[in-house]
């Protein structure tokens, strides 16, 4: 027998575990009804399908259903969304589930950042109030388009967009569309669905792939021609409206205007997409950094110093892929103006742990992280001043 080359180099292999991986945020779940399947097909409720294609999701649900005009509006999109998943909803009225409940339901199966509903859930308010503050808890985005004339009547507030504007929900957003423009197109009841595919178009781990839904043009949706007085109240109320830019004769055909949520904060759709993607990943970056080490992270400086890193390559990711934008801001030590060359402030330091409590220690914290992340938003409208001489 030879001489084992163990006794001479003994080598062991430690595999690092996989750790979190970051959520999609271009996943959506459709809630369809057993109403809403083709002849012959079958669908069990509480259980769901993932779909590559309108085509496929006509092979399970009938032409008008409400699940096959939200596929259509989704899969119209450019760049097209790789899939969508349907939720077969239990909607008795006796023994079934309310909308919010099905939603529960469904993320607890799988994780999905977009949740359509049909439009017959407009018909109780308090189910879409419920809806709203459920995709706030949970941090789904949920929208819906009315065709209520009171939208355009800058004399009511009884329409959804005001009624939800005063709620102050930010994970949920209204569209408008004329009556008249969905009797001829059901789908364009669920423009909704397309303004939410444009961010397909956001790839976070991308350089300057961050998008704003003001001014998209997609394809397939209708651009409405309204009257001063409608505009001006969509707008005050908070509400999307898909309309034409029309100037000297010259017409652009459709663009999505007035992209605001139903916020406190008066943030725009992008505004809260793009803070809930930097919000996932930076949990995973500081969750992977700590329990993924394979042996310890030390409470120590080092260790500390570590975490700071792992969170500031996320950040300054997030400044490549234009989330974040370079400002000024105000140092809250000093008082100055300071800029944030990359749009973020990390204003902790490795040393904060040496100031930790014996308590803290004990119960193995690391110190808060503080930051300051700017948004780089983007340009909407502009006022030029001509002097001429």
């Amino acid at each position: 027998m030879s001489y084992p080359v163990d006794n001479i180099i003994s080598l062991d292999i430690l595999l690092t575990p996989a750790g979190l991986a970051a959520a999609n945020f271009n996943t959506a779940f459709i809630f369809a009804t057993q109403d809403d399947l083709a002849d012959g097909v079958t669908f069990a409720n509480d259980t769901f399908k993932d779909y590559a294609s309108l085509t496929e999701v006509l092979e399970d649900f009938a032409e008008d259903s409400a699940p096959t005009l939200i596929a259509t509006r989704w899969f119209a999109n450019l760049p097209s969304p790789p899939q969508i998943s349907v939720y077969m909803w239990d909607d008795d009225v006796s023994t079934g589930d309310s909308p919010t409940q099905v939603a529960a339901k469904a993320v607890d199966a799988a994780w999905r950042y977009w949740l359509f509903f049909p439009r017959s859930v407009l018909d109780n308010v308090s189910d879409v109030e419920s809806l709203a503050d459920f995709g706030d808890a949970e941090g789904h985005f949920v929208s819906f388009v009315i065709d209520d004339a009171n939208a355009v009547d800058p004399n009511d507030d009884t329409d959804l967009g005001s009624t939800m504007t005063a709620r102050g929900n930010r994970r949920f957003f209204v569209g408008y569309r004329e009556t008249a423009t969905i009797t001829d197109d059901d789908s364009q009841a669920y423009a909704n669905a397309q303004t939410a595919a444009a961010f397909q178009k956001f790839n976070p781990d991308g350089d300057r792939t961050a998008i704003t839904a003001e001014y998209q043009v997609l394809p397939g949706v209708v651009g409405e021609s309204l009257n001063t007085s409608s505009y001006n109240s969509l707008t005050d109320k908070n509400i999307v409206f898909w309309t034409a830019v029309e100037l000297q004769g010259s017409v652009d055909a459709s663009r999505t205007i007035n992209t605001k949520t139903t916020s406190s904060f008066g943030e725009f759709i992008d505004d809260v997409v793009n803070l809930d993607v930097l919000k996932n990943r930076m949990q995973v970056a500081g969750y992977n950094y700590i329990a993924n080490a394979g042996s310890k992270r030390g409470l120590t400086e080092r260790g500390y110093a570590g975490l700071l890193s792992a969170l500031e390559g996320v950040l300054k990711q997030f400044y490549n892929n234009g989330v974040l934008g370079r400002a000024t801001y105000t140092d809250p030590e000093t008082g100055e103006e300071q800029i944030a060359k990359y749009g973020y402030v990390i204003f902790s330091s490795p040393e904060d742990v040496l100031d930790l409590t014996a308590s803290q220690r004990t119960e193995r914290q690391y110190p808060p992280v503080q930051i300051l992340a700017i948004l780089a938003r983007a340009g909407h409208t502009v006022e030029i001043t001509v002097n001429v001489e």
